[in-house]
């Protein structure tokens, strides 16, 4: 075959070959044109949603632990061992009641000389008093017996209060942390006592919560299938600076002692509530020019329908105007909407 030749059918195939890729060019402009087309002709399809009104009540949740209303963790003040608790658990106590004792033979402590010694400077206080009252000692001799009396005083009540350790508030021991011969370190808890007629719980909320958040609002907590309703106590003022945090406490009664110390709870309440509320999937809006838009079905037609929006929960948001009921929006296919623009309404 002459070099003529193949050049020649070299060039045939390379026509051949362009004239392929503009054909197929064209098909996929003509078919895209085509689809352009047929969606001006026939419509965008669209599902579309009727407007009506409902109940919008919304919830804060939060968990907390109970305690009670008044409640103190005692710790011991020595290192030794416990020679009495006077008291079981949910016993009543009195404020200032001795419940935990320490040896008084601890010599690291030496309570007896410091007894020994408060009671001789008391009977010559007492003995001072009596002459100063008479005439038969002076002020200085008088002030010099008072300051020993009043430092001895001190020193034997600070090691009695040591020792025999009371309770700080009248209430229920709710919980008992050591046993009678039990070694125990300064610092170590003996017992809580707790006020339980009304428990009280604590947690801690942001700034966008707090809004909403007031001194007597109702709040409860559920518990084996049972609703304990208490109200808001104290709104705190300022921040929690470790937590960035407000604290809220609230109060719930307990006559019959359902409700513990140390139980895990979930507190709730309503902060806002809407019965006739306009409530629209989130993914009906669209956002055009920094506004917020929905398309209404106006026969085959979208038209965009500016809108306010309020409360959201989930997917769901409140439309607080705009829209009123028996409107009829689009609910699916919002993206490839636009203004004016025909669509085709699915069933």
């Amino acid at each position: 075959m002459s070099n003529y030749t193949k050049f020649m059918k070299l060039g045939i195939i390379l026509v051949i070959s362009a004239f392929l890729i503009q054909s197929c060019g064209q098909k996929q402009k003509v078919a895209s044109k085509s689809m352009d087309e047929i969606r001006k002709e026939q419509g965008v399809p669209v599902r579309v949603m009727n407007i009506s009104q409902q109940d919008l009540t919304l919830r804060f949740n939060y968990m907390s632990t109970l305690e009670g209303y008044r409640q103190s963790v005692v710790t011991s003040m020595v290192g030794d061992k416990v020679e009495k608790f006077s008291f079981k658990v949910g016993a009543a106590v009195k404020e200032n009641q001795v419940v935990v004792e320490f040896p008084t033979d601890n010599p690291a402590l030496q309570f007896e000389q410091a007894k020994v010694s408060f009671d001789n400077l008391k009977k010559m206080y007492d003995r001072m008093k009596a002459l100063l009252a008479g005439g038969e000692t002076s002020q200085q001799n008088f002030d010099n017996t008072e300051t020993q009396y009043l430092v001895a005083k001190r020193n034997y009540e600070s090691l009695k209060q040591m020792l025999f350790v009371e309770s700080p508030i009248s209430g229920l021991i709710v919980e008992k942390n050591v046993e009678e011969g039990q070694k125990v370190k300064n610092g170590d808890k003996l017992f809580t006592v707790a006020q339980i007629d009304k428990m009280k719980a604590i947690f801690w909320v942001n700034d966008q919560e707090l809004q909403y958040i007031k001194n007597g609002m109702g709040v409860e907590i559920k518990l084996n299938d049972k609703v304990y309703k208490g109200h808001i106590s104290e709104v705190a003022l300022a921040q929690d600076q470790m937590r960035k945090a407000f604290k809220i406490e609230a109060e719930f009664p307990n006559p019959k002692h359902e409700l513990k110390v140390g139980m895990t709870v979930e507190i709730s309440f309503v902060y806002y509530n809407n019965p006739q509320a306009i409530v629209i999937p989130r993914s009906a809006i669209a956002l055009i020019s920094g506004k917020n838009y929905v398309y209404l079905a106006d026969g085959n037609t979208a038209t965009a329908q500016e809108v306010q929006i309020g409360k959201a929960q989930g997917d769901q948001v409140e439309i607080i105007s705009g829209l009123k009921p028996n409107d009829k929006i689009i609910s699916e296919g919002v993206n490839l909407l636009t203004n004016g623009i025909k669509v085709k309404i699915q069933e």
